[in-house]
Protein backbone atom coordinates (compact mmCIF):
# COMPACT_ATOMS: atom_id res chain seq x y z
CA UNK A 1 0.00 0.00 0.00
CA UNK A 2 1.41 3.39 -0.86
CA UNK A 3 1.34 6.55 1.22
CA UNK A 4 -1.20 8.28 -1.07
CA UNK A 5 -3.84 5.59 -0.58
CA UNK A 6 -3.34 5.65 3.18
CA UNK A 7 -3.69 9.48 3.21
CA UNK A 8 -6.86 9.38 1.11
CA UNK A 9 -8.46 6.65 3.23
CA UNK A 10 -7.53 8.56 6.35
CA UNK A 11 -9.02 11.76 4.89
CA UNK A 12 -12.40 10.08 4.44
CA UNK A 13 -12.48 8.81 8.01
CA UNK A 14 -11.15 12.05 9.53
CA UNK A 15 -13.61 14.23 7.58
CA UNK A 16 -16.48 11.99 8.63
CA UNK A 17 -15.44 12.16 12.28
CA UNK A 18 -14.94 15.94 12.13
CA UNK A 19 -18.41 16.56 10.73
CA UNK A 20 -19.94 14.14 13.24
CA UNK A 21 -18.24 15.96 16.13
CA UNK A 22 -19.25 19.36 14.71
CA UNK A 23 -22.92 18.46 14.67
CA UNK A 24 -23.12 16.26 17.78
CA UNK A 25 -26.19 17.04 19.78
CA UNK A 26 -27.88 18.88 16.92
CA UNK A 27 -29.42 15.98 15.07
CA UNK A 28 -32.83 15.99 13.49
CA UNK A 29 -34.59 12.91 12.16
CA UNK A 30 -36.01 14.21 8.88
CA UNK A 31 -38.41 11.31 8.64
CA UNK A 32 -40.27 12.09 11.88
CA UNK A 33 -40.78 15.85 11.83
CA UNK A 34 -44.31 16.74 12.90
CA UNK A 35 -46.38 18.72 10.43
CA UNK A 36 -47.26 22.28 11.33
CA UNK A 37 -50.94 22.77 12.12
CA UNK A 38 -52.98 24.39 9.35
CA UNK A 39 -55.39 27.11 10.49
CA UNK A 40 -59.00 26.27 9.67
CA UNK A 41 -59.34 29.43 7.59
CA UNK A 42 -56.44 28.46 5.30
CA UNK A 43 -57.17 26.56 2.13
CA UNK A 44 -55.11 23.45 1.74
CA UNK A 45 -53.30 23.25 -1.57
CA UNK A 46 -51.46 20.34 -3.05
CA UNK A 47 -48.67 19.26 -0.74
CA UNK A 48 -45.15 19.48 -2.07
CA UNK A 49 -43.40 16.13 -1.99
CA UNK A 50 -41.17 15.89 1.05
CA UNK A 51 -37.49 15.47 0.26
CA UNK A 52 -35.79 12.45 1.74
CA UNK A 53 -32.15 12.06 2.69
CA UNK A 54 -30.52 9.39 0.54
CA UNK A 55 -27.05 8.45 -0.62
CA UNK A 56 -25.58 6.24 -3.32
CA UNK A 57 -22.10 5.29 -4.49
CA UNK A 58 -21.47 4.13 -8.04
CA UNK A 59 -25.22 4.06 -8.67
CA UNK A 60 -26.00 1.75 -5.75
CA UNK A 61 -28.22 3.34 -3.10
CA UNK A 62 -27.47 2.60 0.54
CA UNK A 63 -30.23 0.66 2.27
CA UNK A 64 -30.18 2.84 5.36
CA UNK A 65 -32.42 4.52 7.92
CA UNK A 66 -30.62 7.84 8.00
CA UNK A 67 -30.86 10.47 10.69
CA UNK A 68 -30.15 13.85 9.10
CA UNK A 69 -28.15 16.53 10.89
CA UNK A 70 -27.55 20.01 9.47
CA UNK A 71 -25.65 22.76 11.28
CA UNK A 72 -24.13 26.06 10.29
CA UNK A 73 -21.39 27.95 12.05
CA UNK A 74 -19.92 31.06 10.51
CA UNK A 75 -19.55 30.45 6.80
CA UNK A 76 -19.48 26.66 7.06
CA UNK A 77 -22.43 24.30 6.67
CA UNK A 78 -21.96 20.78 8.01
CA UNK A 79 -24.32 18.09 6.72
CA UNK A 80 -24.45 14.52 8.03
CA UNK A 81 -26.46 11.36 7.54
CA UNK A 82 -26.01 8.58 10.09
CA UNK A 83 -27.27 5.04 10.48
CA UNK A 84 -25.66 3.48 13.54
CA UNK A 85 -27.14 0.03 13.01
CA UNK A 86 -26.72 -0.58 9.29
CA UNK A 87 -26.73 -4.27 8.41
CA UNK A 88 -24.18 -3.97 5.60
CA UNK A 89 -21.93 -1.14 6.80
CA UNK A 90 -22.26 -1.14 10.59
CA UNK A 91 -21.93 2.44 11.80
CA UNK A 92 -22.57 4.27 8.50
CA UNK A 93 -21.86 8.00 8.19
CA UNK A 94 -22.24 10.23 5.12
CA UNK A 95 -21.13 13.84 5.48
CA UNK A 96 -20.30 16.99 3.56
CA UNK A 97 -18.90 20.38 4.46
CA UNK A 98 -19.95 23.36 2.33
CA UNK A 99 -18.89 27.03 2.43
CA UNK A 100 -21.13 30.08 1.94
CA UNK A 101 -19.75 30.30 -1.60
CA UNK A 102 -21.40 26.92 -2.32
CA UNK A 103 -18.02 25.21 -2.52
CA UNK A 104 -17.88 21.61 -1.32
CA UNK A 105 -14.86 21.42 0.96
CA UNK A 106 -15.10 17.73 1.89
CA UNK A 107 -17.26 14.65 1.49
CA UNK A 108 -16.83 11.52 3.57
CA UNK A 109 -18.71 8.25 3.34
CA UNK A 110 -17.59 5.72 5.92
CA UNK A 111 -18.81 2.49 7.44
CA UNK A 112 -17.27 0.52 10.28
CA UNK A 113 -17.51 -2.53 7.99
CA UNK A 114 -18.37 -3.32 4.39
CA UNK A 115 -15.10 -2.43 2.65
CA UNK A 116 -12.92 -4.73 0.58
CA UNK A 117 -11.41 -7.75 2.34
CA UNK A 118 -13.16 -7.08 5.66
CA UNK A 119 -11.88 -3.51 6.01
CA UNK A 120 -14.05 -0.53 6.93
CA UNK A 121 -15.86 1.13 4.02
CA UNK A 122 -14.51 4.53 2.95
CA UNK A 123 -14.97 7.00 0.09
CA UNK A 124 -13.77 10.57 0.41
CA UNK A 125 -13.24 13.85 -1.37
CA UNK A 126 -11.23 16.82 -0.14
CA UNK A 127 -11.14 20.13 -1.98
CA UNK A 128 -7.57 20.66 -3.19
CA UNK A 129 -6.60 16.99 -2.82
CA UNK A 130 -5.71 15.05 -5.97
CA UNK A 131 -8.49 12.89 -7.38
CA UNK A 132 -12.16 13.61 -7.33
CA UNK A 133 -14.55 16.51 -7.53
CA UNK A 134 -17.81 17.63 -5.95
CA UNK A 135 -20.56 20.17 -6.47
CA UNK A 136 -23.68 21.15 -4.56
CA UNK A 137 -27.14 22.21 -5.72
CA UNK A 138 -29.39 23.83 -3.12
CA UNK A 139 -33.21 23.78 -3.18
CA UNK A 140 -34.52 25.39 0.02
CA UNK A 141 -33.11 23.33 2.87
CA UNK A 142 -32.29 20.37 0.62
CA UNK A 143 -28.71 19.99 -0.58
CA UNK A 144 -27.76 17.60 -3.37
CA UNK A 145 -24.02 16.85 -3.41
CA UNK A 146 -22.65 14.93 -6.38
CA UNK A 147 -19.18 14.10 -7.51
CA UNK A 148 -16.39 11.60 -7.43
CA UNK A 149 -14.21 10.54 -4.52
CA UNK A 150 -11.42 8.15 -3.76
CA UNK A 151 -12.23 4.83 -2.11
CA UNK A 152 -10.29 2.81 0.39
CA UNK A 153 -7.46 0.68 -0.96
CA UNK A 154 -7.84 -3.00 -1.75
CA UNK A 155 -5.15 -4.61 0.38
CA UNK A 156 -5.43 -7.80 -1.69
CA UNK A 157 -4.11 -5.78 -4.65
CA UNK A 158 -2.13 -2.84 -3.18
CA UNK A 159 -0.40 -2.04 -6.47
CA UNK A 160 -3.75 -1.20 -8.08
CA UNK A 161 -3.87 2.03 -6.09
CA UNK A 162 -7.01 3.71 -4.84
CA UNK A 163 -10.18 3.45 -6.91
CA UNK A 164 -12.50 6.32 -7.71
CA UNK A 165 -16.21 6.15 -6.95
CA UNK A 166 -19.08 8.42 -7.98
CA UNK A 167 -21.38 9.61 -5.19
CA UNK A 168 -24.84 11.17 -5.16
CA UNK A 169 -26.11 12.42 -1.81
CA UNK A 170 -29.28 14.28 -0.85
CA UNK A 171 -29.33 15.96 2.55
CA UNK A 172 -32.95 16.90 3.36
CA UNK A 173 -32.64 19.28 6.32
CA UNK A 174 -35.82 19.77 8.34
CA UNK A 175 -33.93 22.52 10.19
CA UNK A 176 -30.44 23.93 10.10
CA UNK A 177 -29.03 24.55 13.55
CA UNK A 178 -27.29 27.93 13.75
CA UNK A 179 -28.80 29.27 10.51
Amino acid sequence: MNATSVRISSLALVASAAVALFVTGCSDDSGSSPAAPVPSSAKAGPAAPAAKSIASVDGKAFDAKFTTTCAKQGGTLALALTDTENGSYGNLSVSATITDADTVQAVAIAGSKGGDNGLPYAVGFGNGMPGGSAKVVKDGNTYKVTGEGIGGPDLANPLAGPKSSKFDITFACATIVGA
